[in-house]
């Protein structure tokens, strides 16, 4: 292939040549120059756009991928660009008899080694001095996955955990500070603080950037954690279109079409997934399903044009539904009664992106974001069908941000934005409607000292409608020490903002009975109960509960990169998180059916630890990726106690008496495990054209419950035990690679976790796609 595109761009330079050779054309203050742009393969590119910085205007290729300009004769810089491919800048001497040849690569070949979330600038990830990994289309392919959590499932650092949804636990922290992005867009919806990510289907995505560490420097609230980023595909040129379907246990059905088209100046990318399961229960005596039967649809539109040589619009449209049914039983009254429950999800996203390149150093992007999402929640007793409950929950989001980057030279390149947001809920969990209104700055300087020192440095302000303003830094080097050796470093200060769900959450679960409250509202509301008769202990005094403060983390990483030989890559990075006013939950009183009164306060000092380490290695057509991390967590002012021997009291099982909780068993914050790991084990089969993966993935103990009541955790019997998960997969490529035959398993062990109520057991799935190109 290597020595066809070599021929290739051979004859092409001598087309070029003789199109030119023969022309002596001369105009005034310079002659005719020339350049042949062609694609990775060596094809001519119709119709890139050619901006020639010196004149400061632009040409297009012709059918032979030729451009020509005016102008004297020496060293230029032109910005060549086309819907499609990869936007290029390059420094070429040009001449009469000079036909320089510029190479664009389409967006769906290397994307890899790009990244945008990190800088919010297009950046080689190698060169990056922050732990960031990135998961491509193809290998998301390979292993048969189709949905956003499948694939996060498998990642080192990260742990799947179930709070009202299936949310992601990056480092150590609860799901709810790992900010969701959707080309660079959050995702919202976090109804009771998790993102459910098995709603953002994989049908349209070209790759997942993860961004590990604070990133409130950037991108304000919810950062704290890091950043996943789901960059979705755009119209390649010319005309493609694909298909698949998978099926599998449980009647799971998922079934995607998409496809584009793309002129000169313009692509249009769609695609549609409809997902359905019939459901499964987690006990086999339970009286309903774990999980409901449901079904969903999700359609995308992105559409590119170049509307002048320096000017780009895109727009993009995003809807998701989801519809769930089932019955169950109650569980407030002596008399249980059996119910029905409907529930309706949807959301929809129109996020429009205007980009001016001013010239080769200055560029703008203006992105505004509408999103509207709400999910409508109805009950009814079988016995008479009258509604039991009714839960809905609207919500809407808008944003408009201003971009500027800004090239200073080759070593200095400057980004900075300026934004405004105006977020609103109602909810019958809500009193009234409630609305957040938000304006904030940020600036980033990113500076090369040399080939091996870069420096990156920058920090966002943040006001707010309802908590103080927040100011979030972050510095981050790399050096590269040696060819084979780069060491990375940073530190940074991220911050989460309550949200409305703590401040002034009103919510009373109608088939079990314990009642939530925001801390705005919760001496209120405890009042009221008390006054009707509904409390038989108060273990808190509500007049003691304090507004809730910002959350705020210091954080510092180190890491080393090690490339030693081409087919190996090693990794390790240390972080140390020192979090204050950490958001939780506890037990403001005992209702007198048995359940609980929770409400929301902020934790004095939380310090979040550990190291993690991931392994490449390549032989032949193997590929083995090796990861684990080890993790501490704490909550200082909790272990300075027990340290001291005082506050914190446990019952011995042997004596039966009362005793103080020891330093070594105290262990740290809830549902976090010190230990985990993850291996993918892939080979290639030429012949045949054979896929074959083996994954596994292991978590270690976490706690799960307080047996004892004394709010920590410090007994054995408090943790739910660690548990493997073996995956594997085999895609068969026939047609030219059109066509795509797929067989995996998930949960080949068949563990049913007593901590994870949604596990479902072994699950086998098949699938076929098929994709066309013009």
């Amino acid at each position: 292939m290597k020595y066809i595109n070599c021929k290739i761009r051979v004859i092409l330079l001598v087309y070029c040549a003789l199109c030119f050779g023969a022309k002596e054309v001369f105009a005034q203050g310079g002659e005719v120059l020339k350049g042949l742009v062609t694609d990775e393969n060596g094809s001519p590119v119709v119709g890139a756009n050619v901006y020639l910085v010196g004149q400061k205007r632009s040409e297009q290729t012709d059918k032979d991928g030729l451009f020509h300009f005016v102008d004297e004769g020496g060293k230029h810089r032109v910005h060549i660009s086309k819907v499609g491919y990869g936007k290029q800048s390059y420094t070429e001497v040009f001449g009469q008899q000079i036909c320089p040849v510029f190479q664009l690569v389409s967006e769906s070949v290397g994307l890899h080694e790009i990244v945008v979330t990190a800088t919010r600038t297009e950046k080689r990830l190698a060169d990056i001095p922050l732990p960031v990994s990135v998961v491509g289309a193809k290998e998301m392919q390979d292993k048969g996955m189709v949905r956003l959590n499948e694939v996060l499932a498998e990642q080192p650092g990260i742990a799947l955990v179930e709070n009202h949804g299936t949310g992601v636990q990056l480092q150590g922290f609860d799901a709810k500070y790992t900010l969701i992005l959707i080309d660079g867009e959050p995702v919202i919806g976090r109804s009771s603080g998790t993102l459910e990510l098995s709603r953002i289907t994989l049908a349209n995505v070209e790759r997942i950037e993860i961004l590990k560490g604070p990133s409130s420097s950037l991108y304000g609230s919810e950062a704290m954690a890091g950043v996943i980023n789901v960059i979705t595909k755009k119209a390649l040129l010319g005309k493609k279109l694909g298909a698949s379907m998978r099926y599998g246990t449980h009647q799971a059905l998922d079934i995607g079409v998409d496809g584009s088209i793309a002129g000169r100046k313009t692509g249009v990318y769609g695609a549609f997934n409809r997902f359905s399961n019939n459901g499964y229960g987690y006990s086999d005596g339970a009286v309903g399903k774990t999980v409901p039967p449901f079904y969903g649809h999700t359609g995308h539109v992105k559409v590119n044009h170049q509307m002048t040589p320096k000017m780009e619009l895109q727009l993009g449209l995003n809807y998701n539904d989801e519809y769930a049914k089932d019955q169950y039983e109650t569980n407030i009254a002596v008399t249980k009664e059996m119910v029905s429950s409907k529930f309706l999800r949807r959301d929809f996203t129109l996020t429009p992106r205007l980009e001016y390149r001013f010239s080769d150093r200055h560029t703008s992007f203006l992105r505004v974001n509408q999103s509207f999402y709400k999910t409508d929640t109805r009950i009814h007793v079988l016995e008479d069908g009258h509604l039991y409950n009714h839960d809905f929950f609207d919500q809407k989001f808008s944003r408009a941000e201003l971009q500027h980057n800004f090239q200073v030279n080759d070593q200095i390149s400057l980004t900075g934005g300026v934004g405004t947001t105006d977020e609103w809920l109602k909810a019958n969990r809500y009193d009234d409607k409630k609305e957040f209104r938000a304006g904030f700055g940020y600036v980033q300087a990113d500076i090369r000292f040399s080939d091996r020192l870069n420096v990156i440095g920058g920090g966002r302000f943040d006001v707010h409608s309802v908590y103080a303003s927040q100011f979030s830094p972050k510095l981050a080097a790399q050096y590269k020490a040696l060819s084979w050796l780069t060491v990375n470093g940073s530190v940074g200060s991220a911050y989460k903002a309550p949200d409305f769900r703590e401040l002034y959450l009103n919510w009373t679960n109608p088939t079990q009975g314990y009642s939530v409250f925001g801390a705005e509202d919760a001496a209120y509301k405890l009042d009221r109960l008390l006054a009707a008769g509904e409390i038989s202990e108060v273990l808190f005094d509500a007049e003691n509960i304090k507004p809730l403060d910002a959350e705020r983390s210091w954080n510092y990483q180190g890491g080393v990169r090690l490339h030693p030989w081409e087919k190996l890559t090693v990794g390790v990075n240390a972080f140390y998180n020192e979090v204050s006013n950490l958001i939780e939950t506890f037990v403001l009183a005992t209702k007198t059916n048995g359940k609980s009164v929770y409400t929301y306060s902020n934790q004095e000092h939380v310090v979040i630890k550990g190291i993690e380490s991931n392994v490449t290695y390549e032989w032949q057509d193997f590929r083995l990726q090796v990861g684990g991390q080890y993790l501490r967590t704490a909550n200082t002012t909790v272990q300075d106690a027990i340290t001291a021997g005082k506050g914190y009291y446990t019952r011995d099982a042997e004596i039966g008496a009362s005793r103080l909780v020891k330093p070594n068993e105290y262990g740290g914050l809830f549902n976090r495990s010190r230990y985990s790991g993850t291996m993918s084990l892939t080979y290639i089969c030429p012949k045949p054209k054979l896929t074959c993966t083996f994954r596994w993935s292991y978590r270690g103990r976490f706690g799960v419950r307080d047996i004892d009541g004394n709010g920590i955790l410090n007994l054995d019997e408090e943790y739910a035990s660690g548990y493997s998960l073996l995956n594997a997969s085999v895609v068969k490529s026939l047609y030219k690679e059109r066509i795509a035959l797929t067989l995996s398993g998930e949960n080949l062990g068949n563990v049913k976790h007593t901590g994870v109520a949604t596990m479902p057991g072994r699950l086998f799935f098949t699938g076929i796609s098929y994709r066309i190109t013009k």
